[in-house]
């Protein structure tokens, strides 16, 4: 479980004042290995300061093309990650890299006739520009409505990519951009007929739409960025009465994490890992998985951050208390599914499976 491969990175290409994107070749004997649908994600592995770190980015690469391996990391403040690749990897580097995972992707087969509805904020156009390229490059019936927010001209990830792709399709793509916090001398007639001022929220949602209907009835909708973001968004679609089962969320960030106090010291742990079962005690403060990374076991896991679903498990004992879940859908709650990397235990015995 948890496999890594070691690639060698290919190119760091800056892509505006504060991100890159980092392009990875994969050997010939691994391309079936690392086979992926738009929107899904890799997890590298670096050892910075000594110490084990893992993130997961979303491949902003197209499966439709043969092309090397692409995510784009957008520098955090005080990310330890993120601001290490920015700072530091350069081509010829070797990145330990874990195949391909996640369940926000597009079904994309080239029968379809669909209309894709995409909404995307700062890095969350990642996994947003896989899966517009890869439905303009292969469902030639199909069409993409994107909205895409940033707080100024210069943050804009991949623009020229998105440029490119206007006018290759310009009878399928309809492409706007909405800033936060614009500056004054970008504004021109030209500009406004493509951009608008503001966040990604209501208002901006509902004229999108309705400026942008549907050419084929069958649409999906695609949403990635921070979590007011995603919230504003789909409290829109569902008031306008879409199924929940046609919109598609990946989080970046800004869930909420809560406290709470009736978290268990010492809670005894049950867990089946690759058919061993598995007894330790989880200390006060500390997660499922942490507790199990601190005893020598290797459960699946990516991120530690709640945003991909790598680490999850079904608990069949006990109550345990996630500080964040923002993969994670109600259904799969109700199941008795939890993340391990954000789960602290409520009762004294918990028991998990890893399915």
């Amino acid at each position: 479980m948890s496999k890594f491969h070691k690639l060698k990175v290919l190119e760091v290409k800056k892509e505006t004042n504060d991100s890159v994107s980092v392009s990875f070749d994969v050997p010939y004997e691994l391309y079936e290995t690392f086979n992926f649908k738009a929107g899904q994600y890799i997890t590298l592995k670096f050892v910075i300061n000594g110490e084990e770190a893992r993130r997961s980015y979303s491949l902003c690469s197209s499966p439709a093309l043969e092309e090397p391996l692409k995510v784009g990391v957008k520098r955090v403040k005080k990310g330890l990650v993120s601001n290490h690749i920015n700072d530091n990897l350069k081509s010829g580097d070797i990145v330990e890299v874990m195949v391909p995972d996640g369940r926000f992707f597009a079904n994309v087969q080239k029968s379809n006739y669909k209309t894709y509805y995409l909404f995307a904020a700062g890095s969350g156009i990642t996994p947003i520009l896989s899966i517009l390229r890869t439905v303009l490059l292969t469902e030639e019936k199909s069409y993409v409505n994107m909205i895409y927010g940033n707080r100024n001209q210069e943050t804009i990830m991949f623009k020229e990519e998105l440029e490119v792709l206007k006018k290759e399709f310009p009878e399928r793509f309809a492409l706007i951009y909405t800033l936060s916090k614009p500056k004054r001398s970008f504004w021109s007639s030209k500009n406004k007929m493509n951009y608008r001022k503001g966040r990604v929220d209501k208002t901006v949602i509902e004229w999108f739409i309705n400026k942008f209907p549907p050419y084929a009835q069958n649409a999906e909708y695609f949403i990635c960025g921070p979590g007011t973001m995603i919230e504003n968004t789909q409290k829109v679609l569902q008031s306008m009465d879409v199924p929940d089962t046609r919109i598609f969320i990946e989080s970046f960030g800004g869930g909420r994490s809560e406290e709470t106090t009736e978290v268990i010291d010492n809670a005894h742990l049950t867990a089946s890992l690759d058919g061993e079962e598995i007894n330790i005690h989880i200390p006060k403060g500390k997660t499922i998985l942490r507790a199990m990374l601190d005893n020598n076991y290797n459960p699946p896991y990516s991120c530690e951050g709640g945003v991909c679903s790598s680490c999850m498990c079904k608990l069949n004992k006990g109550e345990v208390f996630m500080k964040k879940n923002l993969t994670l859908s109600e259904e799969d709650v109700k199941e008795g599914y939890i993340l391990s990397c954000q789960s602290l235990p409520l009762t004294q015995d918990i028991e998990i499976v890893f399915e």
